[in-house]
């Protein structure tokens, strides 16, 4: 099974292993270079800066292959799944297997496998197993890793809708308010005449007559509005469908 460190996975182990370009003797008695690399590194072995990048990717390619081997069908997080590959990276493959840590996560005791992380935090020196500083603060900062939920993923923002047209926006809307208005501008022109001619001339029957008609209009152009104002009412009601 293939599965890849994250770059928050390697800026851990890359912390904490921290980088030699010369060979030196770990705490194990192993000679190490670049960032914990052991295999085959000889006394005097030199190295670049983009050496030692690329036997890090190499060795957690390994090493992320053999944690999620050992995990098998049991499911990890990504934060879980990379601090178990930085404890099997520092007490090597076997060790992992061997550990507390994951028989309880592939149990489902993520509890329990994160507070298993801590007894690995002893070294043979001299003969002797003893508890290492540098040991214990990796394995608190491998344990709070490994508690560390993964980010939600990212949703696509849910396409606009358009709004239906209000009232004030309504084709049939408008063109009732354009009909009124056009109504309303006739009725003046009909009454203002005839008011003119009774006020300077005195009331006539025509002129009643032409002034009863035009309230007639005016009774009729106020059920109009009363209509398209009932109307606007039932489109904020949602009772009328959008045209």
């Amino acid at each position: 099974m293939t599965r890849e460190v994250s770059a928050e996975g390697r800026a851990l182990i890359q912390q904490f292993e921290g980088l030699s370009l010369m060979a030196y003797l770990c705490p194990a008695g192993k000679w190490t270079i670049g960032y914990g690399h052991t295999d085959g590194v000889q006394p005097g072995d030199k190295i670049t800066a983009a050496h030692a990048d690329s036997l890090l990717a190499a060795d957690l390619v390994s090493y992320g292959n053999a944690v999620a081997d050992a995990l098998g069908a049991c499911e990890a997080t990504w934060h879980e799944f990379d601090a178990m590959v930085s404890l099997a990276f520092n007490v090597g493959i076997a060790g992992f297997k061997g550990s507390t840590v994951l028989r309880l996560h592939r149990q489902g005791d993520r509890q329990g496998a994160a507070r298993a992380f801590g007894m690995w935090n002893k070294a043979m020196v001299n003969g002797r197993l003893q508890e290492m500083a540098g040991l214990t603060r990796r394995r608190a900062a491998e344990t709070a890793f490994y508690l560390t939920e993964d980010a939600p993923p990212v949703k696509a923002m849910p396409q606009a809708v358009a709004l239906p047209p209000t009232a004030a926006t309504s084709k049939t809307v408008i063109a009732g308010g354009v009909t009124v208005a056009a109504g309303a501008a006739s009725v003046a022109d009909q009454v203002t005449p005839v008011l003119n001619s009774i006020a300077t001339t005195g009331a006539s029957l025509k002129s009643v007559m032409q002034l009863g008609g035009a309230a007639l209009s005016i009774i009729a152009l106020a059920a109009g509005a009363y209509m398209l104002w009932r109307y606007i009412q039932k489109r904020r009601r949602g009772e009328v469908l959008s045209t």
